[in-house]
């Protein structure tokens, strides 16, 4: 007869609690009502094996000795199985936290008058250190931006008030604003020798600093208006610097 892989427990078909009663009466039903018996036409080693395990269970001294055979062989399965088990995947890491944004840079802010804008001897644009000496053609070494001091021939600028005949001039322009990157397209309306207005899509700060350039002059002015004008907005500049593209017809005459 070959050897019985199954537990008496399981050949009986009860479970490892079950009273000598169930045990009992699990015994007949195999043996006569499923008929395992042989002489009633069941398997000779299928009977066997029932008888086996129906005299180590119904005996208490070997049930007790076979159940803690049954005990140790569980423990001694124990280790193996937690070997054999897969290892658990490793927790995925936090993705590391994003950086905040830096900081907006604040507007440069530059005196609010053409004649001591150089006291500071910085770029009215970006700050950056002004050379010696300052000739037409001098450009920030910083910014680019042109750095000889526009005419003087009046008194200043004020919001909406020119101390220098104006020119209507509709010109495309560029707008440049300190710490916003690219150039904004913007729309010149006017110009006389002390200053500009027109249309751009952003606002600039009072007293900030812009860059205007056309293909006639290239300039860097003081903010000294801003308001809105339907989806735009409408800045008044008072010219600081000035270097002429192109002079023919740029400014209206002087004495005019």
């Amino acid at each position: 007869m070959a050897p019985e892989r199954r537990n008496h427990y399981r050949i009986l078909h009860v479970q490892p609690e079950a009273p000598l009663e169930v045990i009992r009466a699990s015994y007949r039903t195999l043996m006569s009502t499923l008929r395992a018996h042989p002489d009633l036409g069941g398997d000779p080693e299928a009977a066997a094996r029932i008888n086996a395990a129906y005299a180590v269970l119904t005996d208490p001294a070997r049930r007790r000795a076979y159940d803690q055979q049954l005990r140790a062989a569980g423990r001694a399965a124990a280790p193996g199985a937690a070997r054999s088990a897969p290892p658990k995947p490793a927790a995925a890491a936090a993705p590391p936290p994003r950086p905040a944004p830096p900081p907006p840079s604040p507007p440069v802010v530059v005196p609010h008058d053409a004649a001591t804008w150089r006291a500071d001897r910085a770029c009215p644009f970006c700050r950056h250190a002004l050379p010696a000496a300052l000739q037409a053609d001098s450009r920030c070494a910083g910014c680019d931006s042109p750095l000889f001091p526009r005419p003087h021939f009046d008194r200043g600028e004020l919001l909406g008030r020119r101390r220098s005949p104006r020119s209507a001039r509709p010109l495309a322009a560029a707008l440049r604003l300190p710490g916003r990157p690219g150039d904004h397209p913007a729309r010149l309306r006017d110009l006389s020798l002390s200053g500009l207005c027109l249309l751009s899509p952003v606002p600039a700060p009072e007293r900030s600093a812009m860059r205007v350039i056309t293909a006639d002059f290239d300039a860097v002015a003081v903010v000294v208006g801003c308001r809105r004008q339907g989806g735009d907005w409408l800045l008044h500049g008072e010219l600081l610097t000035l270097r002429l593209l192109r002079s023919q017809g740029v400014f209206v005459s002087a004495s005019a």
